[in-house]
């Protein structure tokens, strides 16, 4: 058996979130490769196509949000219907309009395997290929690292990683490896369908949505893809007297159509992928075993109600790069713990909403249900922009006094402000990078004092920048009213504020786990 060559990180899964975690790691120099066991890339396909406002803020930090917005559509306007009668027209980005603390707002749709595309162009931009036709079929871990197994045309190969991760699903390899437990349950009561195809007589500049009586809401529910010119086309199905559940053929689609629309003049083609598909609601017993961690659908998976798995996926990617790149530079390892202290919660936090709003949505007026979710982007309580998702409390946060209105572990919000010399940017394009950010407000003497014995310039990953907030919207956004610090993560979460905090102490606390 051939030993292939070691490298830092293996990543197994070329999905939205592997390729996220492998551009956040290949941009701060990790030695990683990234694994796909299917032969080729997905060219069709409707699921993961709802992106949420705080995942294109991870997006835009990874340099790729115009792309993804270019290929998508946001707030799609939105028709429910009762058979051919239409009920209501909502327009959801007329109730959610940018700010500047919050430049997207609303859900953008588009095709799971466009994003994918986008990614992985991002990504070979750092260097990096994703190896398809791979497939782990083995490992086996110590003290310093992972021992992988890899099959690929029919050979056996072995690398050595120091740490792996498991992006590859709800049927993860990785998780069954490692003797992860997936705590949780199918639904198998219920039952859907759905494809990827051509139609022709519908708007394609709205998704619209059919109710009934049998199913509730989302009984029949039409998506235009922007990018590839197609519809995203889901029905719900029961078994028949045979306990058989219909085909996702072209013909069931038609029969279904007719009964529960009976708009005339829609034509639909032949399926270009279809599938049936029932919701699973499952989340693992911990994050990490050793030197093999999970993200994304192999540590949790729920219903697709409220479009939360990719969003929660990749939002785990972005929390565990810059942790792994940290601990590969030297930073202690337990830094990776607070991996599944911030994240884990989260996941728990969006199953039970998920799991709460599909129940909504498939019975009553689940159309009306459903629409309310794209207008407010709220479900049962739970925000689903991913903008409140916080870390307060957790362990590598600090508060030094109550100067500011943020705290450690909130989001870091945006702010348009300007240079030195003036020129207008953005506080986003100064996060963006795998770099701490250092945020001064009111001139902060005690970080420019040269009799000050602690020096920041010896922690690469912190970057300070002089830029002038002349209209205030940053100070408003931080509630500052004075002289503060605040430090921001390199996944746009804040560290630490304080009008106290002097180089010691910053210096101190970013030793911790920005080495």
């Amino acid at each position: 058996m051939r030993t292939s060559p070691t490298t830092d990180i293996l990543v197994v899964g070329a999905g939205p979130v592997g390729l996220a975690l492998a551009i956040g790691l290949a941009r701060s120099g990790v030695d990683c490769r990234i694994i796909e066991r299917d032969a080729g890339f997905r060219t069709a396909g409707v699921r993961g196509k709802g992106i949420n406002p705080r995942t294109l803020e991870v997006f835009d930090d990874l340099g790729v949000v115009d792309q993804i917005l270019d290929r998508g559509a946001l707030n799609l306007r939105i028709r429910s219907y009762e058979g051919t009668r239409l009920v209501q027209e909502v327009d959801p980005g007329a109730t959610q309009p940018p700010t500047p603390d919050r430049p997207y707002a609303g859900m953008l749709l588009i095709a799971q395997h466009q994003t994918e595309a986008v990614l992985r162009d991002r990504l070979a931009e750092h260097g990096v290929k994703v190896e398809t036709g791979t497939e782990l079929v083995d490992c086996a871990q110590d003290a310093d690292g992972v021992l992988a197994t890899l099959r690929q045309d029919g050979r056996t190969t072995q690398l050595r990683a120091r740490y792996l991760i498991g992006c590859d699903g709800g049927r993860s390899t990785v998780r069954k490896l490692a003797g992860i437990p997936f705590l949780g349950e199918t639904w198998d009561e219920e039952r859907f369908i759905m494809a990827s195809m051509d139609l022709d007589g519908l708007d394609p500049d709205h998704l619209h949505i059919w109710n009934h009586p049998k199913f509730g809401g989302g009984a029949m529910t039409l998506v235009p893809m922007r990018q590839d010119g197609t519809w995203a086309v889901h029905a719900a199905v029961e078994p028949d007297e045979h306990g058989e559940l219909p085909a996702p053929t072209l013909e069931t689609f038609r029969r279904l159509f007719a009964e529960r629309a009976g708009l005339p003049g829609v034509r639909m083609h032949e399926p270009i992928w279809s599938t049936v598909w029932r919701p699973t609601v499952r989340l693992v017993e911990r994050y990490r075993d050793g030197r093999i961690l999970l993200a994304g659908d192999a540590a949790h998976c729920q219903s697709a109600a409220g479009g939360q798995g990719l969003n929660t996926g990749v939002q785990d990617a972005h929390n565990l790069g810059w942790k792994l790149a940290a601990v590969l530079r030297g930073a202690p390892e337990a830094l990776l713990d607070s991996y599944q202290d911030e994240r884990l919660p989260i996941a728990r936090a969006s199953l039970a909403a998920t799991s709460a709003h599909h129940k909504a949505a498939f019975s009553g007026d689940g159309a009306k249900v459903l629409t309310d979710q794209f207008r407010t982007l709220s479900v049962q309580g739970i925000d689903l922009t991913g903008l409140s998702v916080d870390y307060r409390g957790g362990p590598i946060g600090r508060d030094l006094d109550t100067a500011t209105g943020i705290r450690a572990g909130d989001r870091a919000p945006d702010a348009p402000c300007a240079t030195a010399d003036g020129t207008p940017t953005r506080l986003f394009e100064l996060f963006r990078g795998p770099h701490f950010t250092l945020l001064a407000f009111g001139g902060h003497p005690a970080l420019t004092d040269p009799a000050e014995p602690a020096d920041l310039s010896d922690l690469p990953a912190l970057r300070v920048a002089t830029v002038r907030d002349p209209d205030g919207h940053a100070a408003r956004a931080y509630g500052v009213h004075g002289d503060a610090v605040v430090l921001v993560r390199p996944d746009g979460y804040v560290s630490l504020t304080g009008a106290t905090a002097d180089r010691a102490t910053l210096a101190e606390h970013l030793r911790a786990f920005a080495v």
